[in-house]
């Protein structure tokens, strides 16, 4: 009976770890979609704003926030696009896995 609990408990962290590691994917365009710093955006449009969330924790293990910060940088991008923007600026600092972008069109 052990066996068995043991067993499916290490098949579900498989499983868990597989889909926090699969990759975000780009819509057409969005590696055009640049970050940028305030002093770049002063002759660009502000369209709005997009929100970015990811998983921050894998059971009871946090994820590294680099990973994390280029995953919800190429979800921004893929919202920038479908809003007609063509850069970025950060808006937020990561907080449980959700970050905030401004979005432009320069």
């Amino acid at each position: 009976m052990k066996m068995v609990i043991k067993r499916q408990l290490v098949c579900g962290g498989v499983a868990l770890m597989l889909v926090a590691c699969a990759t975000v994917k780009t819509v057409p365009g969005a590696e055009d979609v640049r970050l940028l710093s305030a002093a770049e955006l002063v002759n660009c449009q502000r369209l709005g704003s997009a929100s970015a969330q990811v998983m921050d924790k894998i059971t009871f293990v946090e994820r590294d926030k680099e990973k994390m910060a280029k995953e919800l940088l190429k979800l921004a991008q893929n919202e920038a696009v479908k809003m007609g923007g063509n850069a970025l600026q950060i808006a937020s600092d990561i907080k449980n896995g959700s970050r905030q972008f401004d979005v432009y069109r320069c």
